[in-house]
């Protein structure tokens, strides 16, 4: 049983989940310290009888979309309507187990963490139609973020309210959102940690679209990494530009005493041009995350 002394917020995106959302609603509550926890399903939408079977549990809080609008507002939703100080994301779909939520709070609370990411052990169900797809997205998110990722979107991982609240408007409208606050607690330096949860099969179909979504993903943390590090891309590409621009203006000049040819001219004026403009990217970037991590600052000031 979860009996800590901060008070728990589940929040559990639904969209046509009515296979499975019963099941999982019973584990959760025959499992969890009521008083201490609270259960918040956000129905997106659904055109099946996720709602009705949702309000056959008085213990659960049901808010409910006129329409689908995604996974990433869903979480928004349930947030902003929430009450614990330490916020837990679960699936609706049976994946997770109450036991591994329990580990993710415990983490929390025991080491005074900023998060806690829930990462599927090999024990965990695999959709072999997925695994191409996530190993492309893990290799690009290594790429681009230069660290190692474990699960980057584990559905099952908890936060401080004090810290995922700073951060709403940075989630996507739809799919991304875990990835994206992967990304975000890592590029902000929080205090985090990782414990191994077991993934059952999910119950039902997913809504997920591999292809779509997964492109929709690698811009989104592409777009991460420019918020926080614009020079790692235009410094990069900047550099490489001038270099490659002096490398053939100087082999054109010294060997074939032809001068400086204006390709190589162009090519490091380029470079140049990438440089400043990562420079004042980098400026923008470190106003607007002030901004967000002192908004009373800003709020006084205008």
């Amino acid at each position: 049983m979860i009996k800590e002394n901060k008070k728990v917020s589940i929040i559990i995106p639904a969209y046509n989940e009515s296979a499975g959302i019963a099941e999982t609603l019973k584990e959760l509550i025959a499992y969890l310290d009521m008083n201490e926890t609270e259960i918040i399903v956000i129905d997106d939408g659904s055109t099946d009888n996720t709602a009705d079977i949702v309000c056959g549990f008085p213990e659960v809080k049901l808010i409910g979309h006129n329409e689908n609008k995604g996974y990433g507002t869903a979480i928004k939703t349930g947030v902003r309507n929430s009450k614990g100080e330490i916020i837990v994301w679960y699936d609706s779909d049976g994946q997770h187990r109450p036991e591994d939520l329990k580990k993710v709070v415990d983490e929390i609370n025991k080491n005074n963490l900023d998060y806690c990411i829930g990462v599927r052990g090999e024990d965990s169900y695999v959709d072999r139609s997925r695994v191409l797809g996530m190993a492309v997205l893990r290799l690009f998110l290594r790429i681009i973020s230069r660290r190692p990722v474990t699960d980057f979107n584990s559905g099952l991982r908890g936060f401080k309210r004090s810290v995922l609240l700073k951060y709403l408007s940075f989630l996507p409208k739809r799919f991304g959102a875990s990835t994206v606050t992967t990304l975000l607690m890592q590029e902000e330096d929080y205090i985090g940690s990782e414990v191994p949860i077991t993934a059952r099969k999910r119950v039902g179909r997913s809504s997920v679209k591999q292809i779509r979504d997964g492109f929709r993903t690698m811009g989104l943390i592409l777009n991460i990494i420019l918020l926080f590090h614009p020079m790692r891309v235009f410094g990069s590409l900047g550099t490489i530009m001038v270099f490659a621009g002096v490398c053939y203006g100087s082999v054109c000049a010294l060997m074939w005493n032809s001068g400086l040819p204006v390709l190589a001219a162009v090519m490091i004026l380029f470079g140049v041009q990438m440089f400043c403009f990562g420079l004042l990217s980098h400026q923008i970037s470190c106003m607007r995350r002030d901004r967000n991590e002192n908004p009373d600052i800003y709020t006084i000031m205008n």
